[in-house]
């Protein structure tokens, strides 16, 4: 049975204001590190000696950090989110630091999985505890303020490395060792970050599950495939990401500081979509929300690599891709952190990554064959963008509507903290059940 929270604006406390600075700030720079190797990705394969085909490939092995990553949110469900998440702010930190020493791709590469190691745990850990703090009603805007925080993160580097870094004649490195800064975050985190409540609560009640197959059972199994299967459909769409700078530029004739401020202009643009969108769909539900703008996505993305040669069109279809990708990605997002209970919510948001890293790098791996093939970017993208397509399709026929519903109410398992109290008796037809 489901219960709808109140949907005013008022509702988030100082409390939930000083977490979402906290998380905000280690998401700003969990973005920049992430995005990085992007921006930069011309010089990079020049450094190294690579084509774009060859640079697929090796870059598809970065996206198995998530794999890892797995263990660490297992951890989070039994020994809590606070501590882990400090300790993966430290070592993607130092992780993406080691990157600018780099001799060649495979060192590069290494210190990168490593990196995306603890990157990839921190945002289960970071969206975990949004998830689990914030009321119900804000909960789509919370993860909109996360994903707002990457973004800004991801800009940030692009900004950094067109305008600054390149016209004054330094190199990649300086990127990477910029990355640093966040360790100080550290600090002030072990101070002000409280553990997540509803995590101290299950423990306090025995209500943590012990045995990680839990999530094979039903109903998370059906969830576990859904969201996972849909992660990696929209994954497919990855190589477009990763190459459009490098595409403005080879293809277009772009010079490296005009294509990241191509990028960089039409992100500020999107940007605020990603706190739009998550209250958008707190108010008019996720599937709704999510799914208009996943198609938008599809719909630039093409416009981008197919239509758009002058730099205006470049903008415009990139913005709209941004715009689309910016306002899917925490409204649907929000599903692998609602739909399972809280001694699960941590591992199975990474378990069910490990979809979208098979996804991921799937489509580096399939892209640099097509390239080799085809000897386009173009129509490799365009075949590999009908996987987003198909994950809307899913999404609309098979997803509940979780905005506004209280956790425990959406997970509707014994296990969770408040079914382990009585519940007061409701009139009848004041409930009604997800799924």
């Amino acid at each position: 049975m489901i219960r709808r929270g109140p949907t005013s604006s008022r509702s988030l406390a100082p409390q939930h204001w000083l977490l979402l600075g906290v998380l905000g700030v280690a998401g700003f720079f969990e973005g920049y590190d992430s995005y990085a190797f992007t921006v930069a990705l011309p010089q990079i394969r020049e450094s190294f000696g690579l084509s774009q085909g060859a640079a697929s490939l090796w870059l598809s092995v970065l996206f198995l950090g998530s794999l890892p990553a797995v263990f660490i949110a297992r951890r989070a469900d039994v020994k809590g989110r606070r501590r882990l998440l400090v300790t993966t702010i430290v070592a993607y930190s130092l992780f993406t630091g080691l990157t600018a020493l780099a001799p060649n791709m495979g060192v590069f590469v290494a210190a990168q999985f490593c990196a995306r190691v603890f990157l990839n745990a921190e945002v289960v850990l970071a969206w975990t505890m949004v998830a689990e703090e914030l009321p119900a009603s804000r909960r789509g805007f919370g993860f909109g303020w996360l994903a707002m925080a990457s973004a800004l993160g991801a800009a940030t580097g692009a900004l950094a490395y067109g305008a600054w870094l390149v016209p004054y004649g330094m190199s990649w490195r300086w990127l990477y060792l910029i990355a640093l800064p966040p360790l100080a975050l550290t600090i002030a985190a072990k101070r002000v970050l409280p553990e997540s409540r509803r995590y101290d609560e299950a423990r306090s009640h025995g209500a943590l599950n012990t045995r990680w197959h839990d999530i094979l059972r039903k109903p998370h199994r059906r969830w576990m495939v859904l969201v996972g299967g849909t992660d990696l459909l929209f994954a497919l769409a990855t190589i477009a990401e990763v190459f459009a700078i490098d595409f403005m530029q080879t293809d277009r004739g772009l010079s490296t500081t005009h294509s990241n401020l191509v990028l960089v202009a039409a992100g500020l643009l999107a940007i605020p979509v990603l706190v739009f969108a998550g209250s958008l769909s707190d108010n008019h539900g996720r599937k709704r929300v999510g799914c208009m703008f996943g198609i938008l996505s599809v719909v630039g993305l093409l416009g981008f690599f197919f239509l758009a040669r002058h730099p205006l069109e470049l903008f415009g279809f990139m913005a709209l891709t941004l715009i689309g990708q910016f306002g899917a990605w925490p409204t649907l997002d929000a599903y692998t952190a609602e739909l399972f209970p809280t001694g699960l919510r941590a591992f199975a948001s990474s378990f069910t990554s490990l979809w979208r890293v098979l996804g991921e790098s799937g489509s580096l791996i399939l892209g640099g064959a097509l390239m080799a093939f085809s000897g386009s970017l173009g129509a490799t993208v365009g075949l590999l963008a009908a996987g987003p397509l198909i994950a809307v399709i899913i999404i609309w026929r098979k997803f509940p509507e979780t905005n506004g519903v209280e956790l425990e109410d959406i997970t509707d398992a014994p296990i969770d903290v408040v079914d382990l109290a009585p519940r007061k008796h409701a009139p009848a037809g004041a409930h009604a059940r997800v799924g």
